[in-house]
């Protein structure tokens, strides 16, 4: 299943071997081992895969079937506009939180995204 789902993914980020291979820090020739699955990748690698495959290491191994990593790219895009530790990415600010309150925050965030494309 891994050799399956690196190569797809490769594929369908437009990636060659030989771009997946550099932004791991491996040979095109270790990425075409594990498409073919006559190796699999190193403990270490499946975090430098998934990066650069924009998806998580639960899905690489099959644990999930959600490809993206959508939390780690809202936080990334935060990031890019000088927001390093919003409070919506504090664990601890989560818990004792209300089914009521949840339910406040995601209204506000439709009223906010709404009004983005009423502008």
């Amino acid at each position: 299943m891994i050799h399956e789902r690196i190569r797809s993914l490769r594929k369908e980020r437009g990636l060659t071997q030989t771009m997946l291979a550099e932004k791991v820090g491996v040979s095109a020739q270790v990425v075409s081992n594990w498409e073919r699955n006559y190796t699999s990748p190193d403990l270490g690698d499946f975090s430098k895969i998934a990066n650069a495959l924009h998806t998580t290491a639960d899905y690489l191994l099959g644990l999930s079937d959600q490809q993206e990593d959508e939390m780690r790219e809202i936080k990334q895009l935060l990031e890019t506009k000088g927001y390093d530790k919003p409070v919506f990415f504090d664990k601890k600010a989560w818990f004792g939180i209300q089914q009521d309150e949840i339910k406040q925050i995601d209204n506000y965030f439709r009223f906010l995204l709404q009004q983005k494309h009423i502008s």
